[in-house]
């Protein structure tokens, strides 16, 4: 696999990925934390596709096949597709992969003006992620207060809610990540 010369640039000696969205400053014990939980993002992303996978299939061949359906089983399916669109979210707000409209690039030349542009970008970033958070993390004391259950299965939905400020909270730490660089790019003046 090749690697461009921008994840390279931040890359980060014994981590997991090219050291994209990995702070430059961590090293030994905080390195292996760090590393250790983005293993366990991308297993947890693995299993909930396979699991997804394997109920939606069981579904599809017990319903058209044998002519009958399991109750409960598509609510369990959406479940488990919270915990992968949340926890892909955070690993792709990780690895920088979002979605981006910006136009920057291409209109404004490399400088301080555009440092400073995404300088406060990554900065309303943080902001609205950690509001997001916030919020994520009332609600489930709101769920967890109420005593929820799902209406099929019969699961405390703090099961299922609990995914969500746990994975908004990655996020904004690792928006967080990306405007120490961008503040460290624009006032020390170092390349990306």
């Amino acid at each position: 696999m090749k690697e461009d010369e921008a994840s390279v640039a931040v890359a980060v000696p014994g981590s997991i990925h090219s050291g994209v969205n990995t702070p430059a400053f961590l090293s030994g014990l905080g390195l292996r934390l760090w590393n250790a939980k983005l293993k366990l993002q991308r297993f947890l992303l693995l299993a909930c596709g396979a699991v997804v996978t394997a109920l939606i299939a069981v579904q599809v061949f017990t319903r058209y096949v044998l002519g009958i359906s399991i109750f409960g089983i598509e609510e369990l399916a959406s479940f488990v597709a919270v915990y992968m669109y949340f926890i892909g979210a955070a690993h792709g707000a990780w690895e920088r992969g979002h979605i981006s409209a910006s136009l920057i690039e291409l209109l404004v030349p490399e400088g301080r003006v555009r440092h400073a542009i995404a300088l406060v970008a990554s900065a309303t970033t943080v902001v609205l992620s950690g509001w997001m958070s916030l919020w994520a993390w009332q609600y489930l004391a709101f769920t967890l207060k109420r005593g929820t259950m799902s209406l099929e299965v019969g699961i405390h939905m703090g099961w299922v809610h609990g995914i969500m400020p746990v994975c908004l909270s990655l996020m904004t730490l690792y928006f967080a990540v990306e405007l120490l660089e961008n503040s460290t790019r624009m006032f020390k003046g170092s390349r990306k």
